[in-house]
């Protein structure tokens, strides 16, 4: 039952650094201009990629309980 509890706790911690995230890379989309390494649709593939993703399946693990 701890754990659940831990865990929960754990999970609506990174959803909240994980929206953080993605705020900031919509902030660098809208700022900055495009370098070779770092172009506006690199920010928007991380955003799908990785935030999105791991926010959806927090989510479904918060919304299964």
């Amino acid at each position: 039952m701890e754990d659940r509890k831990r865990m929960r706790k754990l999970r609506e911690k990174r959803m909240k650094s994980i929206q953080k995230q993605v705020n900031e890379h919509e902030g660098k989309i809208q700022k900055e201009k495009g370098r070779l390494d770092t172009t506006k649709d690199y920010w928007k593939k991380e955003i799908k990629d990785k935030f999105l993703k791991q926010l959806k399946e927090d989510e479904e693990y918060l919304g299964g309980e």
